[in-house]
C-alpha cells in the first residue's frame, strides 16, 4: 500500500481545534475521551494505531494534500 505520513501530537491537537470530538471520533472509532486526550496535546502514550487512525481521518478531509484521491 502506499506509505501515510503521520502527524505528530502537537499537529493532531492544531488540526482537532475546531472539530466536533464526537465526529471525530466516530468517524476514526476511537473514544471521545482519546480523541480528547489528542485535542489537549497530552496523548504521549498513544499507540501507533491510534495515531494511523487520526492521521488518516484528519489528512483525508484535508486540501492540503490531495493528489487523486477524491473516490469517496
Amino acid at each position: 500500500g502506499q506509505k501515510m505520513r503521520l502527524l505528530t501530537i502537537s499537529e493532531i491537537s492544531a488540526r482537532l481545534q475546531d472539530r466536533r470530538l464526537d465526529v471525530v471520533a466516530n468517524a476514526t472509532g476511537l473514544s471521545s475521551r482519546t480523541v480528547f486526550t489528542f485535542k489537549a496535546g497530552n496523548a504521549k502514550g498513544a499507540n501507533i494505531t491510534t495515531i494511523e487512525k487520526i492521521s488518516a481521518y484528519l489528512l483525508k478531509d484535508c486540501d492540503c494534500e490531495k493528489k487523486d484521491n477524491n473516490n469517496d
